[in-house]
């Protein structure tokens, strides 16, 4: 049994789809990774400014500006 023209038309058309599909599944996978680098630096970045805002707030002890034990 031959497919007529219409069914082979049919089928060209769902594999031209197909491709089409593939391809924008292709670019949103490309996309989805260039967010994952890019949200995994801006975690980096928000790390590294805590603990900066963490310095600046909570200031390490300096023992020279403790006063001995006696006083």
């Amino acid at each position: 049994m031959s497919a007529s023209p219409s069914d082979e038309d049919r089928l060209a058309k769902i594999e031209i789809l197909l491709s089409h599909l593939q391809q924008d599944i292709d670019k949103l996978n490309e996309a989805l990774i260039g967010q994952q680098k890019e949200t995994m630096a801006l975690r980096t970045l928000i790390s590294r400014v805590e603990s900066e805002v963490d310095q600046l707030a909570f200031p390490p002890a300096n023992p020279l500006d403790e006063k001995p034990p006696h006083y």
